[in-house]
């Protein structure tokens, strides 16, 4: 009898070793997987914004293991140019995961599939994955490339299929690697379709495209390729120029990629963004992937209903259709209304009725298209104004980069990414030294220009992840998403000996050296969870340490 309280006790210690040592198994086992994207943060690509929503989409809908642990870098190719956006990647990441073991790598798009090929030895034996690589006919010697190319016959093919009428297309192209190696596709897709004369427009700048695009009337049509204007700080992304050609012309534009599909431009036969995502998805969870799925038929509803498309594919994807059931079903109504009345009329009324109702239909048509077409350019210089005000609202009117209202949003929004991935995250907080003395001695011109010159120090010398913001008077923040103390101290440590370079030349040629002084927190992301006040608060305490033990040097909270 005595046994029996000693045998449970045994089986339910014996039950907690087993759970415990599943917990230490399933913990050793989860995947750790590097992502590399080339084209910068969600809000400066749409089509980064769409692959991104497709993979974490996938994520959350798959129902084949766990999820992996996600390691994210961007190298910014939009803002900063292909080139620029690769210097110091490559001893950042050796650095940043030297004590990291991962069991995959994948790169999205060119520029990150151009860098970890040209970097054998960056993590020496872990797969990788290199998709929609953006070379044609290159397979890696250091793991598999998933190109996802467009089908250019059937992109062109859609225009005579929905748009029978037009008989000339232009098509906006560029001069870069990657829109060479477009045209000279759609070149050998362009025989196919003889009715049509084929017009390529691949220089000029913006104003001379718009000039251009004005002139085409209802039997042309734009395609219009993922093409970029002007160079650097001018730049016009794809998404923007799109946007200016559709609003100075009354031409369909028709696409080859779902980032371009928006209000302005009817769409196509793309590729999508969010499938490029999906199957991004499918290689992080270490399953085969589908590029048979990448391409499809996308519309969007009023643009195409506007142009007086017809015959669209049964299968396409038609976004931002209305659900107002006279927009959906006008024509079944009229059907249905027309049969009642044919059969409660005579022959000759219904002769007269219809001789007027079709001529009533035919000015109500023009009237429905010239005001959607009021409609639609008011929207567009909407967005344009909406976009403006934000940035407005969000921006340092001195120095032009985040004030403290966008900085604290986005502060919010790394500690909730932070936590939700166990990832580091690192803020510094900067200040001018001796700045009240510099503005009583020199005026406040030269006080305004040692804040430009900070501001420009900071802002030149930030990753795509990173953002600086003027938090008040002399005061910035610098916020290091994925970054360890360790590393954002030695950031600042560097961003600290440069600013002791700066000169500020006065009236009278005096030369005014200036110094800062930086306190770096960091945030847990295995411990309590931190808010924008309680992060800034330790950053501030670091940066008033930093200023009692002498200025002109750096503290870590």
């Amino acid at each position: 009898m005595s046994t029996l309280p000693h045998c449970r006790l045994l089986l339910r210690l014996a039950a907690a070793c087993w759970l415990a040592c599943a917990a230490a198994h399933a913990a050793a086992e989860e995947r750790r997987v590097l992502v590399l994207y080339s084209l910068g943060a969600d809000s400066s690509s749409a089509w980064q914004r769409l692959v991104h929503k497709g993979m974490y989409d996938e994520l959350g809908r798959s129902s084949q293991g766990a999820t992996p642990a996600i390691f994210e870098e961007r190298f910014d190719a939009n803002r900063v140019g292909e080139d620029k956006s690769m210097e110091g990647m490559a001893p950042y990441l050796a650095t940043k995961y030297a004590d990291l073991k991962f069991d995959a790598i994948v790169t999205e798009n060119f520029v990150a599939s151009r860098f970890l090929a040209s970097h054998p030895e960056l993590f020496p034996g872990v797969p990788r994955h290199y998709v929609n690589h953006g070379r044609d006919q290159w397979q890696p010697r250091d793991g598999v490339g998933y190109e996802v190319t467009s089908d250019f016959e059937r992109a062109l093919g859609v225009i005579p299929m929905v748009a029978p009428n037009v008989r000339h297309v232009a098509i906006i192209g560029d001069t870069t690697a990657r829109g060479r190696l477009w045209l000279d596709r759609l070149r050998q897709a362009m025989p196919r379709y003889p009715r049509i004369r084929f017009e390529i427009w691949d220089d000029g700048g913006v104003d001379d495209l718009r000039r251009r695009a004005a002139r085409l009337d209802g039997s042309s049509a734009i395609f219009m390729l993922a093409s970029l204007r002007g160079e650097g700080a001018t730049r016009v992304q794809p998404r923007d120029l799109a946007l200016q050609i559709s609003s100075a012309t009354r031409a369909p534009i028709f696409t080859h990629t779902e980032s371009l599909v928006m209000a302005g431009v009817v769409g196509g036969y793309v590729v999508s963004g969010e499938a490029v995502g999906r199957l991004m998805a499918r290689l992080l969870l270490g399953l085969p992937p589908m590029t048979s799925q990448v391409q499809g038929y996308y519309f969007d509803y009023p643009t195409a209903h506007r142009a007086g498309l017809r015959n669209l594919p049964p299968d396409a994807v038609i976004l931002n259709r209305p659900y107002n059931v006279w927009e959906l079903y006008r024509w079944q109504i009229v059907s249905a209304g027309a049969l009642i009345v044919m059969e409660g009329v005579l022959i000759t009324a219904l002769v007269l009725s219809l001789r007027s109702r079709r001529r009533t239909m035919g000015e109500l048509a023009c009237e429905r298209n010239n005001l959607e077409e009021r409609i639609l350019q008011r929207t567009l210089e909407l967005l344009q104004a909406n976009r403006k005000l934000e940035e407005l609202a969000t921006t340092d009117p001195l120095t032009g980069i985040a004030n403290r209202r966008k900085m604290t949003e986005q502060i919010a929004h790394e500690l909730e990414r932070a936590r939700r991935f166990h990832h580091p995250l690192s803020l510094l907080m900067v200040d001018i030294d001796h700045f009240k003395r510099i503005n009583d001695t020199y005026g406040h011109e030269v006080g305004d220009q040692a804040i430009i010159k900070t501001a420009t120090l900071l802002t030149a010398h930030l990753r795509a992840v990173d953002s600086a913001a003027r938090f008040g008077g002399e005061e910035f923040v610098l916020l290091m998403p994925e970054t360890h103390i360790a590393v954002a101290a030695h950031a600042a440590e560097r961003l600290r000996a440069q600013a002791a370079q700066l000169r500020i030349e006065a009236e009278g040629g005096i030369v005014v050296e200036l110094t800062i002084s930086i306190g770096v927190a960091a945030a847990d992301p295995h411990g309590t969870p931190d808010t924008p006040s309680s992060l800034l608060v330790r950053a501030d305490k670091a940066l008033y340490r930093a200023k009692k033990e002498g200025r002109n040097r750096v503290v870590c909270f």
